[in-house]
Parts: structure tokens; C-alpha cells; sequence
């Protein structure tokens, strides 16, 4: 009976061991999930704060070039925005007010003199030479800021510690004067407040395709309605398939209803997506890994221009491109009389191995393309030129249809210029009105390019 007695004790004492074990394990799991839950949002939000910033100076870049009422309203617009951003991202980290006061008074500052100009544009002034200046000094302090949030970002995967570590070891470290804190981002961020530049003393009173939404797909009005058999045979026609390697696997309602259809191409997946009106391909994506590099960017435009024309689509000439990944993504737009209509959008992606197509995607095309009654152009290219900053060195011209931001288009001519600096810039003035209509940063390297 004893050692049954001892042996049924050792038995219930290593369930109970176990039960500790695993609920020990469980906590800490539990604990390193927490942990991790908290690292990704204080990790996001500097991300966002730093992209904010950045905008924020871009914004300020852009005002400099401003000599309208209209566009300094839209650029004040933007600038606020921007600002609310960062200071959101701001809110956000596990920062004291005092560890961060003159990167918030910085945001709270622009901010506010950005809507004080707004207000001034609206009732018909534009930037005096002050505002210039001060707009100036402002872009300056605003682009040293990006860049030490820039830095410290890449300090968090080196030798800084995390925001959450960070956190951490405040909660958990004696506030005896001898005790030593780790180098953290904290320690980052106070010398970055202790270098912030002179903010100057104010005086003062107080990305085109997205904008097409809910709007009804130009390119489908008084086509009709296919079936789902209808469709596979388009994707079939549309990769050089047999029609029975084409699979529907579900449909979607949103501003251009359509089709969905899975299928191999080479052995690789791939999908498609088709309109439920006219049948029209939206977009279609390969799977497909591309390891390597073999053929030049020009290479792969080309191939995506003999795309385009084999499938139709005439009249598109390109505009700018991206490399990722060794894909190069291109963007082409439609060109009426002369004029590129940016609004009818396509984007093609070739693979830089083989220069097959990796990606295709017509949304913008589908949504806005339509033969235009082009508006009567009552402004010279000599008489819009004078709207471009001095300053500036005109590298190149044209005429355009942008988008605004009351879902019309306006015809303009682009101005692609160069500051001294080498910052490229383009800069849209209405053709009919002879006003600046959008300015925008063009980043080029040798990747591609984007605008800001």
C-alpha cells in the first residue's frame, strides 16, 4: 500500500509538473505573441511617421513652384494631409511629449501655417515672397528630419534596440541615477531632437488613376452581358490555352463585375479576370518566380509595346516604369490627336528573364477609355510656359488629359523640368485657362521612375 501510496503521489505530482510546464510554455507563448502583436504596431506606425514625413517634405518641395491661387489651395490641401499623417503615426509610438516636443511642434506648425494659406488661396492670393521663403526654410527643416528617420529606421534592424524593447526596459529599469539604459531608439530619437534644426518663427493668419471610382466603365456602356463559358474562352484566347485548362472559380461585384478563371500557363499559375460586360480581360497574373535578369529595360518595353498591339490595343505609348523583382512593370496610356490621355491606363509586366508577361491590368483603360471631343486649346505653349517657375530648365513638352479631382479631365501641357540641383519636376498647366493644374516630384533611377 505504501509504495502504491508513493507511487499514485509521484504520479499526480508530475501531472501537476507538466500542467505547470505547459502552462508555463503557453504563458510565454502567449507573452512572445503579445510581444510580437506590439512590436509589428510600433514598428508600423515609424514606418509611417518616416513615409509621412517624407511626404511632407515633397509636398513643401512642390510649393516652391506654385504660381497660382488654385494650385497653392491644392497643394496646402495636400501638405495638411500629409501633415495629419505624421502626426497620427506620432500619436502612436511610446514616446514622451518631451522626448518628441520639437518633432510634434514641427508638424503642428506646418501644419497649421499650410491651412492658413489654404484659406488665403481660396479667396484668391497667391504665395507672397515670405510665404515662399518661409515654405522654403520649412522644406529644409522637414527633408534633414526624413533623413534621421530614415536612419534611425535602419538602426532598428541593426544594432538599436526596438521601440518595444525599449519600452520594456523603462518599465523594468531602477530610476537610480546610476543605472544604465541600453542604447535604444529613444537614445535615437533624443539626439535627433537635440540637432533638429532652427524651426523658422511664422507669421501667419490663424498619384491619376485612383481618382476614378463608382463611376460607370466608359469602354462597356451598350455592350452585353457574357456567361461564364462565354469567358473561358477569352482567357483561353487571350494566353494561347485550350479552353479546357481554363477553370471559373468565383466572380466578384465591385465597380467592374467580372469573372474569375485560374489556369497553368508553362506549368506556372496564373489568373484572370474578366468583365461580366463586354467581356473585356481587367487583369491577369502569373505566379511565376523570375529569378534573374537577362534582358535590358528598353528589351522589355518593347516587348510589352508587341503585347499590346497584338492584343489590340493601339495608339498607347509609354510613360514611366518600375523594376521589381526582375519584373519591369510599364505603364501606357492612350494617345488621341496628339494627346495622351493618362486616364486611359494600362499596366504591363514583363519578366526580365524571358520578356514573357508576367502581369497585365486594364482597369483604368476599361473605366475611362472613349473617344474624346478634345476642348479648344485657347493658351500657347509660350503663353503656359511662363506659368513654370524660374529656375527651372525645361527638358521636354507635351500635351496631356489629366484627371481632377472632380472626376473630369482637364487638358494641359506637361512640362517635364530639372531644378539645379538635379530634382526633376512636372509641372501641368491648363491649356484652356493658362493656370497651373498639378505639380508633381518625378524620382528617377535605375529602377524606373515614380512621381510624388
Amino acid at each position: 500500500m505504501k509504495k502504491w501510496v508513493a507511487y499514485t503521489i509521484i504520479s499526480v505530482l508530475a501531472v501537476i509538473t507538466a500542467a505547470s510546464l505547459i502552462f508555463g510554455i503557453s504563458e510565454s507563448r502567449r507573452s512572445a505573441e503579445n510581444a510580437r502583436f506590439l512590436s509589428a504596431n510600433y514598428q508600423h506606425a515609424f514606418s509611417e511617421l518616416a513615409e509621412s514625413v517624407e511626404n511632407v517634405d515633397a509636398a513643401l518641395q512642390k510649393s516652391l513652384l506654385v504660381t497660382s491661387p488654385s494650385m497653392a489651395g491644392a497643394v496646402c490641401s495636400e501638405l495638411f494631409g500629409k501633415v495629419q499623417m505624421a502626426e497620427m503615426a506620432l500619436g502612436v509610438l511610446p514616446f514622451s511629449a518631451t522626448e518628441m516636443e520639437s518633432t510634434a511642434g514641427f508638424l503642428n506648425k506646418t501644419g497649421d501655417y499650410a491651412f492658413a494659406l489654404s484659406q488665403k488661396a481660396y479667396s484668391g492670393e497667391t504665395f507672397s515672397s515670405e510665404d515662399k521663403d518661409n515654405l522654403r526654410a520649412l522644406s529644409e527643416v522637414a527633408a534633414i528630419m526624413s533623413q534621421n528617420l530614415k536612419s534611425i529606421q535602419d538602426g532598428m534592424d541593426g544594432k538599436l534596440m526596438s521601440i518595444e524593447e525599449y519600452h520594456r526596459t523603462v518599465k523594468q529599469t531602477d530610476k537610480s541615477e546610476d543605472e544604465v539604459i541600453p542604447q535604444t531608439m529613444a537614445d535615437s530619437m533624443s539626439l535627433a531632437e537635440k540637432e533638429f534644426p532652427e524651426v523658422p518663427s511664422l507669421i501667419y493668419d490663424g498619384p491619376f488613376s485612383e481618382h476614378l471610382t463608382n463611376v460607370s466603365p466608359l469602354l462597356l456602356e451598350g455592350r452585353e452581358e457574357i456567361d461564364q463559358t462565354q469567358g473561358r474562352a477569352i482567357v483561353a484566347g487571350f494566353l494561347g490555352l485550350r479552353e479546357e485548362r481554363v477553370y471559373p472559380t468565383a466572380e466578384s461585384d465591385g465597380d467592374i463585375p467580372c469573372y474569375y478563371y485560374e489556369c497553368e500557363q508553362n506549368g506556372e499559375p496564373v489568373s484572370v479576370w474578366i468583365s461580366k460586360v463586354g467581356g473585356e480581360v481587367c487583369s491577369m497574373l502569373s505566379s511565376r518566380y523570375v529569378e534573374s535578369a537577362e534582358m535590358d529595360a528598353q528589351q522589355a518595353l518593347d516587348a510589352a509595346k508587341a503585347f499590346l498591339k497584338q492584343k489590340g490595343y493601339d495608339n498607347m505609348k509609354e510613360s514611366y516604369y518600375l523594376i521589381s523583382d526582375n519584373v519591369l512593370t510599364a505603364n501606357f496610356a492612350y494617345v488621341q490627336d496628339g494627346v495622351v490621355c493618362y486616364s486611359d491606363l494600362i499596366k504591363v509586366g514583363i519578366a526580365l528573364d524571358d520578356g514573357s508577361v508576367k502581369s497585365f491590368e486594364a482597369s483604368g483603360y476599361i473605366t475611362a477609355h472613349h473617344q474624346r471631343q478634345m476642348p479648344q486649346t485657347l493658351v500657347s505653349q509660350e503663353q503656359a510656359q511662363t506659368k513654370v517657375a524660374e529656375g527651372l530648365k525645361i527638358l521636354g513638352v507635351g500635351k496631356t488629359l489629366i484627371p481632377d479631382a472632380g472626376q473630369h479631365e482637364v487638358l494641359c501641357y506637361e512640362f517635364k523640368c530639372e531644378d539645379v540641383n538635379g530634382q526633376k519636376f512636372i509641372v501641368y498647366v491648363d491649356a484652356v485657362t493658362g493656370e497651373q493644374e498639378k505639380i508633381l516630384i518625378l524620382l528617377e533611377d535605375e529602377n524606373g521612375a515614380l512621381t510624388m
